[in-house]
Protein backbone atom coordinates (compact mmCIF):
# COMPACT_ATOMS: atom_id res chain seq x y z
CA UNK A 1 0.00 0.00 0.00
CA UNK A 2 2.94 2.25 0.96
CA UNK A 3 4.83 1.62 -2.11
CA UNK A 4 1.30 2.42 -4.20
CA UNK A 5 0.89 5.61 -2.58
CA UNK A 6 4.70 6.45 -3.32
CA UNK A 7 4.57 5.68 -6.95
CA UNK A 8 1.01 7.99 -7.14
CA UNK A 9 3.24 10.58 -5.48
CA UNK A 10 6.23 10.28 -7.92
CA UNK A 11 3.89 10.42 -10.88
CA UNK A 12 2.13 13.16 -9.03
CA UNK A 13 5.63 14.87 -9.14
CA UNK A 14 7.16 14.59 -12.35
CA UNK A 15 3.54 15.52 -13.31
CA UNK A 16 3.53 18.94 -11.97
CA UNK A 17 7.16 19.86 -12.91
CA UNK A 18 7.54 19.07 -16.72
CA UNK A 19 6.14 21.25 -19.80
CA UNK A 20 3.70 20.73 -21.51
CA UNK A 21 5.32 20.92 -24.22
CA UNK A 22 8.16 18.48 -23.25
CA UNK A 23 5.89 15.75 -21.93
CA UNK A 24 6.02 12.19 -23.63
CA UNK A 25 3.57 10.93 -20.92
CA UNK A 26 -0.19 11.52 -20.77
CA UNK A 27 -1.79 11.70 -17.15
CA UNK A 28 -4.64 13.40 -15.21
CA UNK A 29 -4.98 14.05 -11.41
CA UNK A 30 -7.84 14.26 -10.03
CA UNK A 31 -8.84 15.16 -6.11
CA UNK A 32 -11.93 14.47 -4.32
CA UNK A 33 -12.65 15.34 -1.03
CA UNK A 34 -15.95 14.88 1.21
CA UNK A 35 -17.37 18.37 2.73
CA UNK A 36 -19.17 17.20 5.40
CA UNK A 37 -20.93 20.49 5.56
CA UNK A 38 -22.59 20.63 2.05
CA UNK A 39 -22.73 17.12 2.02
CA UNK A 40 -21.24 17.01 -1.45
CA UNK A 41 -18.07 15.79 -3.01
CA UNK A 42 -15.96 18.55 -4.33
CA UNK A 43 -13.83 17.12 -7.53
CA UNK A 44 -10.25 19.08 -8.93
CA UNK A 45 -9.58 17.41 -12.11
CA UNK A 46 -6.02 18.23 -13.73
CA UNK A 47 -5.15 17.89 -17.15
CA UNK A 48 -2.60 18.87 -19.80
CA UNK A 49 -3.81 21.84 -21.96
CA UNK A 50 -2.76 20.00 -24.98
CA UNK A 51 -4.03 17.00 -24.54
CA UNK A 52 -7.59 17.98 -23.21
CA UNK A 53 -7.76 20.31 -26.63
CA UNK A 54 -7.49 17.12 -28.83
CA UNK A 55 -9.79 14.88 -26.38
CA UNK A 56 -12.41 18.23 -26.92
CA UNK A 57 -11.31 18.09 -30.46
CA UNK A 58 -12.50 14.80 -31.35
CA UNK A 59 -15.64 14.73 -29.00
CA UNK A 60 -16.52 17.64 -30.86
CA UNK A 61 -15.48 17.11 -34.08
CA UNK A 62 -13.66 20.16 -35.15
CA UNK A 63 -10.82 21.82 -33.91
CA UNK A 64 -10.63 22.69 -30.45
CA UNK A 65 -8.52 25.45 -28.85
CA UNK A 66 -9.48 25.75 -24.57
CA UNK A 67 -10.56 29.46 -23.48
CA UNK A 68 -11.75 29.24 -20.08
CA UNK A 69 -14.17 31.89 -21.04
CA UNK A 70 -16.03 30.69 -24.20
CA UNK A 71 -19.65 29.69 -22.91
CA UNK A 72 -19.75 27.00 -25.58
CA UNK A 73 -16.14 25.60 -24.50
CA UNK A 74 -17.72 25.14 -21.33
CA UNK A 75 -21.09 23.65 -22.40
CA UNK A 76 -18.50 20.98 -24.57
CA UNK A 77 -16.42 20.69 -21.88
CA UNK A 78 -19.15 19.53 -19.52
CA UNK A 79 -20.72 17.11 -21.83
CA UNK A 80 -17.09 15.64 -22.34
CA UNK A 81 -16.21 15.45 -19.03
CA UNK A 82 -20.08 14.19 -17.96
CA UNK A 83 -19.01 11.35 -20.63
CA UNK A 84 -16.04 9.86 -19.17
CA UNK A 85 -15.93 10.41 -15.77
CA UNK A 86 -18.45 9.45 -12.97
CA UNK A 87 -18.85 8.69 -9.62
CA UNK A 88 -21.03 5.98 -7.30
CA UNK A 89 -21.91 5.21 -3.63
CA UNK A 90 -22.80 2.04 -5.04
CA UNK A 91 -21.87 0.02 -8.69
CA UNK A 92 -23.81 1.35 -11.21
CA UNK A 93 -25.65 3.98 -9.63
CA UNK A 94 -24.31 6.90 -10.68
CA UNK A 95 -24.46 10.48 -9.01
CA UNK A 96 -25.44 13.15 -10.90
CA UNK A 97 -22.85 15.90 -10.77
CA UNK A 98 -22.66 20.08 -11.86
CA UNK A 99 -19.31 20.91 -13.75
CA UNK A 100 -18.74 24.48 -11.80
CA UNK A 101 -15.77 25.42 -14.51
CA UNK A 102 -12.24 25.22 -15.32
CA UNK A 103 -9.34 27.33 -15.22
CA UNK A 104 -6.05 27.46 -17.26
CA UNK A 105 -2.62 26.68 -15.55
CA UNK A 106 0.51 27.35 -17.32
CA UNK A 107 0.23 24.11 -19.16
CA UNK A 108 -2.83 22.72 -17.39
CA UNK A 109 -6.22 22.80 -17.02
CA UNK A 110 -8.40 22.07 -13.86
CA UNK A 111 -11.92 20.96 -13.98
CA UNK A 112 -14.00 21.50 -11.29
CA UNK A 113 -17.23 19.30 -10.07
CA UNK A 114 -19.73 19.13 -6.95
CA UNK A 115 -21.54 15.88 -6.69
CA UNK A 116 -24.02 16.03 -4.23
CA UNK A 117 -24.78 12.91 -1.81
CA UNK A 118 -27.39 12.45 0.44
CA UNK A 119 -25.54 10.24 3.08
CA UNK A 120 -24.00 11.64 5.83
CA UNK A 121 -20.96 9.49 5.17
CA UNK A 122 -19.39 8.46 2.31
CA UNK A 123 -17.66 4.48 3.28
CA UNK A 124 -17.02 3.69 -0.18
CA UNK A 125 -16.90 5.34 -4.05
CA UNK A 126 -17.01 3.97 -7.57
CA UNK A 127 -14.76 6.21 -9.77
CA UNK A 128 -14.45 6.18 -13.43
CA UNK A 129 -12.05 8.13 -14.97
CA UNK A 130 -11.88 7.30 -18.61
CA UNK A 131 -10.88 10.87 -19.52
CA UNK A 132 -8.27 10.98 -22.58
CA UNK A 133 -7.84 7.12 -22.53
CA UNK A 134 -9.69 7.02 -25.88
CA UNK A 135 -6.68 9.26 -27.61
CA UNK A 136 -3.84 8.19 -25.36
CA UNK A 137 -2.48 4.15 -25.06
CA UNK A 138 -0.79 5.42 -22.19
CA UNK A 139 -2.92 7.38 -20.82
CA UNK A 140 -3.08 7.39 -16.98
CA UNK A 141 -5.85 8.87 -14.48
CA UNK A 142 -4.50 9.19 -10.85
CA UNK A 143 -7.79 9.75 -8.54
CA UNK A 144 -7.28 10.86 -4.57
CA UNK A 145 -10.28 10.23 -2.42
CA UNK A 146 -10.10 12.26 0.72
CA UNK A 147 -12.12 11.06 3.11
CA UNK A 148 -12.20 12.61 6.92
CA UNK A 149 -8.30 13.10 6.50
CA UNK A 150 -7.58 9.66 5.11
CA UNK A 151 -6.29 9.49 1.72
CA UNK A 152 -6.91 6.87 -0.70
CA UNK A 153 -5.74 6.72 -4.34
CA UNK A 154 -6.35 4.73 -7.47
CA UNK A 155 -4.36 4.74 -10.60
CA UNK A 156 -6.92 4.12 -13.77
CA UNK A 157 -6.20 3.51 -17.32
CA UNK A 158 -7.22 2.12 -20.81
CA UNK A 159 -8.90 -1.09 -20.31
CA UNK A 160 -9.36 -0.25 -16.08
CA UNK A 161 -11.16 2.85 -15.97
CA UNK A 162 -13.25 1.73 -12.83
CA UNK A 163 -12.12 1.20 -9.40
CA UNK A 164 -13.83 1.00 -5.86
CA UNK A 165 -12.05 3.06 -3.42
CA UNK A 166 -12.79 2.09 0.73
CA UNK A 167 -12.61 3.41 3.71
Amino acid sequence: MKYRILSLLLAFIVIVSVPASAHDFHTSITDIQYNPRTKSLEVALKVFTDDLEKGLSRYAKSKVVYDSNSEKQQQLLAGYVKQNFTVALAKGKQLNYKVLGSEAETDAVWIYLEVPVQNASVQQLYVKNAVLTDMFADQMNIVNFNYKGSTESVLLQRGDTEKKISF
